[in-house]
């Protein structure tokens, strides 16, 4: 509890990539005056639209989904991070299961809301406590003041804030904390990374790192698509749907070989579970990584890409931003979602064959 006189004794695991269809959430990312860059991921949540649940271990759902969509809410408005909004639901989580109550325990008895402010004169007046937007703020005002707080795990950002007795009380809460931000938001935790591409005119970010290292993805592919595939990975991390994954050589039968997945020269990057369309946040994201692909055509050697009934090629398309300079290829009316790369992004490099693509 805040004000360091906690006293409850309770490895944060890996986070999960849950990805709902359906979403809940607009992405921004601000970018400062004079050149500087904060990359701030802020995930606002429609609060009248939420999951009844039960969502995670311990099945949280109803008014506890309700509280952490206004704490997630007021960390958007601050302009915080995805990660610091989780950290917000974890910690409320483990001082009130998420919900306002109107009491504290032995080691506060004067503790109360949701984060269990203490009445030291520290968290406002007892209607600021128990009033979940203001509390909340209360507690990002201050998370926001702990230096480093990005490079220390999570219950050890909170516990700077808090003064919990034991500062890894709330690493059990973690896991939960993260399904549920991911539920309400659309948007998997560890999905958005910082870097230098979330800051840059026109996704240009950083230079492509280029490798060989592409063993997921290994079977039957073209050195071209290995590259780019482990270019992509070190600028975003994961940024596909897990659902859907990654998907490069296929012989295709069916079509008679023809196109790039036959001789490895294609991998599609799926943003939602094939066959169904994209969240808001995804279909941005998305949208970001095919900016960078763009800007760095000639190092990955990129001979186009296709996304959401649409097609780029830098052979014969001008460069510029991708609303702008993207030509119509299939709709998802006439072809269907998948044909019209709704759920993914189709990424072709590497040299010209007899069969032009698909």
């Amino acid at each position: 509890m805040p004000g360091g006189a906690g006293g409850k004794a309770l490895l944060i695991g890996c986070l999960p990539l849950l990805l709902l269809s359906g979403c809940l959430a607009t992405l921004t990312v601000a970018v400062l005056p004079g050149g500087s860059c904060t990359p701030t991921t802020s995930v606002a949540v429609k609060e009248g639209d939420l999951p009844t649940g039960p969502i995670g271990k311990a099945g949280w759902g109803g008014e506890q989904l309700v509280n952490a969509a206004i704490i997630m809410n007021v960390a958007a408005d601050m302009g915080l991070s995805l990660r610091d909004q989780t950290i917000g639901v974890m910690t409320a989580m483990g001082e009130s299961s998420l919900r306002v109550i109107d009491h504290g325990d032995s080691a506060g008895p004067d503790s109360r809301g949701l984060f269990q402010q203490r009445d030291n004169g520290a968290w406002g007046s007892y209607e600021d406590r128990m009033d979940p937007a203001r509390s909340a703020r209360m507690f990002f005002e201050q998370l926001e003041k702990v230096d480093g707080r990005d490079d220390m795990e999570p219950t050890l950002a909170a516990h700077e804030v808090q003064r919990n007795a034991d500062p890894y009380h709330y690493a059990p809460y973690w896991e939960d904390a993260s399904d549920v931000v991911e539920a309400l938001s659309g948007v998997a935790t560890d999905m958005i990374p910082v870097n230098a591409q979330q800051c840059a005119d026109l996704g240009s970010g950083g230079d492509p790192r280029i490798s060989e290292d592409c063993a997921p993805v290994s079977n039957g592919i073209h050195v071209s698509a290995c590259r780019a595939y482990a270019a992509l990975v070190a600028e975003f991390g994961q940024f596909w749907d897990p659902l859907g994954g990654v998907g490069c050589y296929d012989p295709r039968h069916w079509d008679n070989g023809r196109g790039d997945h036959p001789v490895g020269q294609a991998c599609d990057y799926h943003v939602s579970r094939p066959g169904t369309y994209p969240s808001q946040a995804m279909d941005a994201r998305a949208i970001e990584v095919v900016q960078w692909i763009m800007a760095h055509h000639e190092v990955l050697d990129v001979k186009y890409i296709i996304y959401d009934e649409h097609i780029w090629n830098p052979s014969r398309d001008p460069y510029g931003p991708w609303e702008e300079v993207k030509r119509d290829h299939l709709s998802a009316a006439a072809a269907g979602v998948v044909a019209a790369h709704v759920d993914h992004i189709h990424l072709s490099t590497g040299p010209w064959h007899n069969y032009k693509g698909r």
